[in-house]
């Protein structure tokens, strides 16, 4: 029996060492970084970036092009990623676009939106997050049909001359996924 009680004290004690020891990792972007280097395309292909489709730019004032694409990570992440002539015309004309089309404000219906290239592409699909269920126990059935207009992008860097609109339900997790690519971008 006491040989029973130290091998759950040592499972516990284990248990609670790696839960301790596997806290989020930190993130180490900002949201605007200046960068001497001229990205493009073939820069984020370099490091794994794959082109779901390139945008037409006209309307994205001074942008040099567009891109919606993703990183296979575990999970999948989805980019919207506009490039600049300079990290000066990216902050001026890439802000409020970049702004627009982020966060809990965001436009997503084409005919309010500003520039309307990849519109549909920066919504996500979600249930109800409020998880109605009616008195008899069963899911209300009205209320859980899937909602195609929730944001997919939470936030935005701009990194360089880039525009980066990264995938995430919050500031925090969008901001980490923008730092998969400026790590694979700096390796």
């Amino acid at each position: 029996m006491k040989v029973f009680k130290k091998i759950i004290l040592y499972s516990i004690l284990l248990i609670s060492i790696v839960a301790c020891s596997s806290e989020p990792e930190e993130i180490l972007i900002d949201k605007i970084t200046p960068s001497d280097i001229i990205f493009s395309y073939e820069s984020l292909s370099a490091v794994g970036f794959k082109k779901s489709r390139e945008y037409k730019v006209e309307g994205l004032t001074n942008a040099v092009s567009a891109y919606y694409g993703f990183v296979k990570e575990n999970p999948e992440v989805d980019y919207e990623i506009r490039f600049y002539k300079s990290h000066s015309d990216a902050i001026e004309f890439g802000t409020s676009f970049a702004e627009e089309r982020t966060g809990e404000d965001a436009v997503l219906k084409k005919d309010a939106a500003t520039w309307k290239e990849g519109v549909k592409d920066a919504r996500s699909c979600a249930g109800n997050p409020h998880g109605t269920v009616s008195k008899g126990g069963t899911a209300n059935i009205a209320h859980d049909i899937q909602n195609c207009m929730h944001v997919k992008y939470a936030d935005y860097i701009i990194y360089g001359n880039m525009v980066m609109l990264c995938a995430g339900w919050e500031s925090e997790g969008s901001f980490r996924n923008c730092q998969i690519i400026i790590n694979k971008l700096n390796e």
